[in-house]
């Protein structure tokens, strides 16, 4: 899948006429991608030429698994640091710290420089959010309307997923408002403990962290985005490589094996209704002896759709505004077998008071399988705090 988006966005490059290559510098202001590391309006210069922000996030939860209760409690989830610095007119460098758990994981979630060549071609390198899905780009807790994030984002991507690595990125313009966005890099890819470290089976996001290249042979990560209007945006993006160590020093010692991930993405605003949602599936090559034990195929996709309403009913906060919406996750960790999902639906209602902060409220209601594929009812009752600084 990652092949064929380079393929495309190459494709797509060779062929663009000369005339729309000149338009690429009347481009208007609008974000690469919208809620991403360089569309954050909280960040504030202070010094010189750095600008720094960030954002907080607290949790309560009640959960009941099986009528049970299980892991309620109170939680400072996160805080996260920015930077971002305009070395020059055609350099920039951004990043972003992220401490979770109250401070038990710290964690570079991105650093990257950039080098603006063109608007239609920029190289980035660095610790980069990897563009599998918009989702991975943009999933800022003040932005999101639920506590939680999706779980085809989290159980089956790994969102947020970093990774060392190196490519362009760049803009086209498509008609009066349309555009196009592709960035293509390759990166250190996962390594084999989504199989040894999980004692579940296949969970991709154990091979998450692999920042010196275990099989020196780097992963193709791309995602190419249409968006016909401000509004709407489509994407497609694909992530392929090795995971396991299959030579030492230039001697072979196992088969390689590769990990595919395809993700279809879409949103969508229309008025006071809003839509998004990814779609995602995985191929595993997995161990000849652990063939048919282990998933070779997972998938998983999300759905939201949100309303704003009440804007101004609290006269003191003039800005304020209530958001109801309803969330659907399904997430299927084998897809040869019947068991080993998960599916649930959350309903949220959230309170504004600027843009930049909120208060949610949800409630999930949902159904998980295991490998043998004994049904596990669980209910959870959500409150949280999320804001920008």
């Amino acid at each position: 899948m990652s092949r064929i988006c380079l393929v495309a966005v190459a494709a797509i490059v060779s062929a663009m006429p000369n005339a729309l290559l000149a338009q690429q510098d009347t481009l208007p202001d609008r974000p690469f991608v919208r809620g991403g590391v360089y569309d954050r309006p909280y960040l504030t210069t202070l010094l010189g030429r750095t600008a720094i922000g960030g954002y907080a996030e607290a949790h309560a939860r009640w959960n009941r698994v099986d009528g049970a209760s299980e892991d309620s409690g109170f939680e400072a989830k996160r805080f996260n640091l920015f930077t971002a610095t305009e070395v020059s007119d055609f350099v920039r460098i951004g990043a972003e710290l992220e401490i979770e758990e109250g401070g038990d994981e710290i964690k570079l979630e991105y650093a990257a420089l950039d080098l603006r060549v063109h608007p239609g071609f920029n190289i980035r390198a660095g610790m980069l959010l990897s563009p599998l899905g918009r989702f991975n780009l943009s999933h800022d807790s003040p932005l999101n309307d639920f506590t939680d994030r999706p779980l085809v984002s989290t159980e089956l991507l790994g969102t947020a997923l970093s990774e060392p690595g190196l490519g362009v990125f760049g803009i086209f313009l498509v008609g009066g408002v349309g555009r196009l966005t592709y960035e293509a890099y390759a990166t250190n890819g996962f390594h084999d403990g989504l199989i040894s470290d999980s004692p579940e089976g296949v969970r991709i996001p154990l091979g998450r962290g692999n920042v010196e290249d275990n099989n020196s042979s780097p992963a193709l990560v791309s995602r190419i985005a249409w968006s016909p209007s401000t509004t709407i945006e489509v994407g497609l993006s694909g992530h392929m490589g090795a995971y396991n160590e299959f030579n030492a020093e230039g001697i072979p010692i196992d088969q390689r094996r590769d990990l595919s991930i395809g993700v279809v993405d879409f949103t969508g605003e229309f008025g006071d209704w809003s839509a998004s949602g990814e779609f995602a599936a995985a191929w595993i090559d997995v161990p000849g002896s652990l063939a048919g034990f282990l998933a070779e195929r997972q998938r998983g996709f999300y759905t939201d759709v949100t309303r704003s309403f009440g804007r101004g009913w609290i006269s003191t906060m003039p800005q304020s505004v209530l958001v109801a919406g309803v969330r659907i996750d399904v997430v299927d960790f084998d897809a040869d077998q019947r068991g080993d999902n998960v599916k649930q639906i959350t309903l949220g209602l959230d309170f504004r008071p600027t843009a930049e902060s909120v208060l949610k409220f949800g409630y999930v209601r949902g159904r998980g399988h295991d490998r043998f594929n004994n049904p596990a009812d669980h209910a959870t009752v959500q409150f949280s705090f999320a804001t920008y600084f």
